[in-house]
């Protein structure tokens, strides 16, 4: 299976998979001492392999723990970078309400000892960007509908 990332036409094109995991009034985020943003758990969809299952692997080899039922809430066309390294995504985005075995706590990602998983509380993401900025709106999607975003960072 090869991730789908590949250079097209002078910026990168990739197929994202994201999960919103909501434990209460918090977000669970990824972030590293390197970057100033945060980004959610996932990863890159990989040739032959379909949405769900993709968030279901990513969710395993970054947290350890099984998910818990994911429903499908967004997705968004997502162009965004310097002009120098532009880059288009297509991110599905999953809900997933939180499972008891996932710590209460910041915790490394299992498979990059440089990413750390911490809880964003809803309310300071203007305090705290969690990229795309976009994908907060997904949040509250009601059961039964999917979103379609166009972002233009």
């Amino acid at each position: 299976m090869t991730d789908i990332r590949l250079p097209l036409g002078g910026l990168k094109f990739s197929v994202r998979v994201a999960i919103l995991c909501v434990r209460g009034d918090h977000v669970l985020t990824n972030s590293a001492e390197s970057l100033p943003f945060h980004f959610l758990p996932g990863g890159a969809l990989g040739t032959d392999e379909d949405t769900l299952d993709c968030a279901r692997r990513e969710w395993l080899e970054e947290t350890g723990v099984p998910p818990g039922p994911l429903r499908l809430v967004g997705v968004i066309e997502n162009f965004f970078g310097p002009p120098e390294k532009r880059q288009h995504e297509i991110g599905f985005y999953y809900r997933m309400e939180a499972l008891d075995a996932l710590p209460g706590g910041a915790f490394t990602v299992k498979d990059n000892a440089d990413v750390i998983c911490q809880w964003v509380p809803k309310g300071e993401y203007e305090r705290t960007p969690v990229y795309p900025l976009i994908a907060r709106s997904l949040l509250d999607v009601p059961d039964g509908e999917v979103r379609h975003i166009v972002n233009r960072e």
